[in-house]
């Protein structure tokens, strides 16, 4: 017997309007249902008043037993890759602004990690 799976919970970060954005800058993670377009879970972004903004989103993805985590470009940094890696949760890389529902996803490449990591340094040096 085959058992079929049809919800996926997924993991990330909007601002007010619930469009993506950077884990160290939206305003709420969010849980949500990508196949019936359902929001489940909506908390304030911890990372906000957090130092170590990035993974702390990425912990908290973790604590909310996610399936599959929607970074905005620029959100993944290699210690927030590392934690959803070894949580064997799924990750897909989405533009800052489009809807959480959005099919524009790319898989994630090791220059989107180089890529949010060096980001991640700047905003460490010189804030937002």
């Amino acid at each position: 017997m085959q058992v079929i799976k049809i919800l996926m919970i997924m993991c990330t970060v909007v601002d007010d309007s619930n469009r993506l954005d950077l884990f160290s800058k939206g305003k709420f993670v969010v849980l949500f249902d990508s196949k019936n377009r359902e929001i489940l879970f909506k908390e304030e972004n911890p990372a906000l008043n957090s130092s170590t903004k990035r993974p702390l989103v990425a912990k908290e993805c973790v604590r909310l037993r996610a399936e599959m985590v929607i970074a905005a470009h620029g959100s993944l940094c290699y210690p927030s890759y590392s934690i959803l890696r070894k949580a064997n949760i799924k990750m897909l890389v989405g533009n800052i602004g489009d809807s959480i529902y959005t099919e524009n996803l790319r898989a994630v490449s090791k220059w989107e990690v180089t890529y949010s990591s060096f980001l991640a340094i700047k905003e460490r040096l010189f804030g937002h």
